[in-house]
Formats: structure tokens, C-alpha cells, sequence
């Protein structure tokens, strides 16, 4: 029972751990918590849970194959995941405004945000790369064939670490939307937009430079 609880505790540190830097997952969300409200982010955090919890399955169970093949197209995956974010970017940059007081989102809109950070983090090779290093490491994980009952704690408590990250942040910064003044509410779609840019630029330039 204890080594169930730190498995379990183990994964939710390691859900926790590959969310928290700062990255276009988390601007997206914190964007939309701000403009729209906690709802809003949220569903932007559910795509970016289940890309979560799909890696951690596939690292936990050793399905390798997943992983040769990240790593052998790592630069065709980059340049998709670079175009993906500055598209975003730009989006943003070219959105209206003026106005920002907050929207009620539609489903459909919902569904969107959702589908946006997946997409997101199923084109960021670092994180399922990211994953298998962590689990790879991990001493005792899958030794015993058939044996999955380590492997389904691990990705249990990953999802469980990635949904309390997300929910959150996204309940702290939809607070932030009480404190801030009008013109920096009507400028942050350019804060947003050009940080999303920037990392897609970032990744681009990485892959050119051959890295």
C-alpha cells in the first residue's frame, strides 16, 4: 500500500513538474482565464491533460516505438509545432482589442481551446521525450513482463498532478481579470500573441541552427 501511494504521489509530482515552466500551453491558458474567465482556461488545460496523461501511458508502458519515432522526425515535428504556435501568435496579434470585457465562450469555442493545446503539446517533442527520460529513470518500473500495475499508478497519478496544475492556474489567473486596468486587458492579446510568436520563432530558429 505505500508503494502504491508513492507511485502514485511520484506520478503526481511528475504531472506537476512537466506543466509548471512557463511555456505556450501556459500562456494560452492564462490568456484565456484572464479574457473569458476560469471555464475558458480550463478547457484549454484539458487538451493539454489529455496529451499529458496519452505521453505518461505510452512512456509508463514502455511503448518505445512512439519514442523512435519522436526522435527520428524530431525536426519535421519542431517546424510543425513552430508554425502551429507563431499561426497562434499572429492570430492573437490580429485579434480586436477593444472591448475586453469578458466573453461567454460556446461550446464550439470550448471544443476549440481544447483541440489548440493539444495540438500544442503533441507537437512539442521535449515532452514526450521528456516522459520516457523520467520514467526511464525510474528503477523497478516495468521490469516484470506483464506486470502493469506500477506503470497504471505512475500514469494515474500523472493525471492527477496535470489536472490539479491546470485547474489551478486556471482559477488563480481568472482572478487576475479583477485587478487589471481596462488598457492592459485591451493589450493583452499582444502580450499573448507575441509571447506565442515568440516561442514559435524560438523553435524554428532551434531546428535551423541544428538543434
Amino acid at each position: 500500500m505505500i508503494d502504491d501511494v508513492s507511485l502514485i504521489a511520484t506520478g503526481v509530482a511528475i504531472g506537476v513538474g512537466v506543466n509548471a515552466p512557463v511555456g505556450p500551453v501556459n500562456v494560452m491558458c492564462i490568456h484565456r482565464a484572464i479574457r473569458n474567465g476560469p471555464a475558458s482556461a480550463m478547457a484549454a488545460g484539458a487538451g493539454a491533460f489529455t496529451a499529458d496523461v496519452l505521453f505518461a501511458g505510452l512512456a509508463a508502458f514502455g511503448v518505445t516505438a512512439i519514442s523512435s519515432f519522436i526522435e527520428g522526425h524530431l525536426s519535421v515535428i519542431k517546424v510543425v509545432g513552430g508554425a502551429i504556435l507563431i499561426a497562434f501568435g499572429v492570430k492573437l496579434l490580429y485579434a480586436p482589442s477593444k472591448g475586453a470585457a469578458p466573453a461567454n465562450d460556446s461550446r464550439m469555442s470550448l471544443f476549440r481551446a481544447a483541440l489548440a493545446s493539444f495540438a500544442l503539446t503533441v507537437t512539442n517533442p521535449a515532452v514526450l521525450l521528456g516522459f520516457f527520460a523520467i520514467f526511464g529513470g525510474l528503477a523497478g518500473i516495468g521490469e516484470q513482463v506483464g506486470d502493469f500495475g506500477a506503470a497504471a499508478l505512475l500514469t494515474l497519478g500523472v493525471a492527477i498532478g496535470s489536472a490539479a496544475w491546470w485547474l489551478m492556474l486556471s482559477m488563480g489567473a481568472s482572478r487576475l481579470r479583477e485587478r487589471l486596468a481596462e488598457k492592459w486587458l485591451g493589450r493583452l492579446n499582444t502580450v499573448s500573441g507575441g509571447g506565442l510568436a515568440l516561442f514559435g520563432f524560438a523553435v524554428l530558429i532551434s531546428v535551423a541552427l541544428g538543434y
